[in-house]
């Protein structure tokens, strides 16, 4: 670990962390229910198709997302350790397997499509329309890969704000063209849900297009310097943070799939509700997101600087203020639980399952507050083993183990739909335990040394 700096690393303010990051992931959840809304006029199964579609391409996300991960962590140490030269290098090295992996990804997609998006119950039309909504979306995938890993670098970094400012054009322009494109407006061509991917990917390669250029042009807090940054130790430093990072995404993926799958066999009302359920809690929990970055960006400079007390004392910091606030959100949800469904359906058998789901997310919000601090500290230390095996034990005996039982029992899906707050109460005791153990302080290796061809310093 670095030896202690003389001062504390600089930009730890949770409000400059969290804030924007907030509004972010806010304003992304509303981009997705935006779409939903959009798409529902014409029919259940134009909302249960993109509904399918969406989470088969989040679920393909995670080898990025793990990639992300490793950079969150190295930057931030790297930053805390003041060598933005070694938080160059992550950040293309990130940049550089994400693209790999995106490539590979928008070839397998074309051929895995359809048997994916089949596995939720679609058929006909709408499974057609699922899979061909997924394959056009998939090739913009280069472009989110690159946004998604300057973006996490910046916010290791300590500079939150300016990817919230470059994704909020492109999530205004993603809403207009999907309205555009989606019912033929504007002298744009009428494509049904294929105009909403269209739409979004645009706005994905529109985005990587603004922070390619802000980059190359210095304009931004991470640099790029002519300089070496492919290295065997540091990609082994990568894939020990991102490996279990990607175990870590796999099983929740895994888990809300196969428990979409488990509510697609109560018929499609429940599955379109629990879609629809899932996109309002992504829309809640971005305060939980928020702080979790926040945190792992406190982490990983504090523990960068070897300040190993001031990182713990800022995750119990963080946790209680996400806990109360998570806790009010959960309250004005819970109250205003069937107003939040009628809006997005009309549908009264898909109304009461949605208003009872909506219910059930309202419960947990202050659980997850739990989660996402406490889980942001942890792979901000370079920890993300534990997360691992956490949600691998949430999963089996909350999701799996409880739904099992109820479906056994012949029990309604509304049984089924409580199976989450099993998971979340799992998750958060062993959070809690793990943290206070205090073995994360120590996860994270020295940064690999600089390279020997190094052709230019920071400023």
């Amino acid at each position: 670990m670095a030896t202690s700096l003389a001062q504390p690393p600089k930009r730890l303010s949770l409000l400059k962390l969290a804030g924007p990051t907030i509004v972010g992931n806010l304003l992304l959840s509303l981009v997705h229910l935006a779409a939903i809304k959009i798409v529902s006029a014409l029919g259940a199964e134009a909302v249960t198709a993109v509904i399918a579609a969406d989470r088969i391409y989040m679920a393909v996300q995670l080898v990025i997302i793990a990639i992300t991960a490793g950079t969150t962590t190295m930057v931030a140490y790297a930053w805390g350790a003041q060598t933005p030269e070694e938080a160059d290098r992550a950040v293309k090295l990130s940049a550089t397997l994400c693209a790999a992996v995106s490539l590979l990804l928008c070839v397998a997609i074309q051929w895995l499509a359809t048997p994916l998006v089949a596995i939720f119950g679609l058929s006909g039309d709408t499974l057609q329309e699922a899979a061909t909504y997924l394959k056009v979306l998939i090739y913009f995938n280069v472009f989110f890969s690159f946004l998604a890993v300057i973006s996490a670098g910046l916010r290791a970094a300590g500079d939150a704000m300016t990817p919230v400012l470059i994704a909020a054009v492109g999530n205004v322009i993603n809403v207009a063209l999907a309205y555009a494109l989606v019912y033929g407006y504007m002298g744009m061509p009428s494509l049904g849900i294929l105009g909403a991917a269209i739409a979004t990917g645009i706005s994905y390669m529109l985005v990587a297009i603004i922070f390619m250029l802000l980059w190359k042009r210095q304009h931004l807090l991470l640099k790029p310097l002519p300089q070496a940054f492919w290295s065997v130790e540091r990609v082994r430093r990568l894939v020990r943070i991102a490996v279990p990072a990607g175990i870590e995404q796999g099983i929740q993926n895994f888990s809300i799939i196969s428990f979409m799958w488990v509510v697609s066999l109560f018929g499609t009302e429940a599955f379109t509700a629990y879609g629809i359920g899932v996109n309002i809690l992504s829309a809640s929990i971005v305060i939980g997101v928020g702080f979790a970055i926040a945190t792992a960006t406190m982490a990983g400079q504090n523990l960068g600087a070897g300040q190993p007390e001031e990182a713990e004392k800022a995750a119990w910091r963080n946790l209680r203020i996400a806990f109360v606030i998570m806790a009010a959100i959960g309250l004005t949800i819970g109250l205003n639980a069937r107003t939040i469904g009628s809006f997005f359906i009309s549908d009264s058998q898909v109304l009461d399952y949605l208003t009872a789901l909506t219910i059930m997310v309202a419960i947990v919000q202050p659980l997850m507050a739990i989660e996402f601090t406490l889980g942001g500290a942890l792979r901000g230390a370079g920890d993300t083993k534990a997360p691992a095996k956490i949600s691998f034990s949430g999963f089996l005996f909350g999701r799996v183990l409880l739904t099992g039982i109820f479906f056994a029992l012949g029990l309604n899906v509304y049984w089924v739909y409580a199976a989450l707050i099993a998971d979340y109460v799992i998750k958060c005791s062993l959070y809690i335990r793990t943290f206070r153990r205090g073995k994360w302080k120590t996860a994270m290796s020295a940064p690999p040394k600089p390279t020997t061809n190094i052709t230019a310093t920071t400023e």
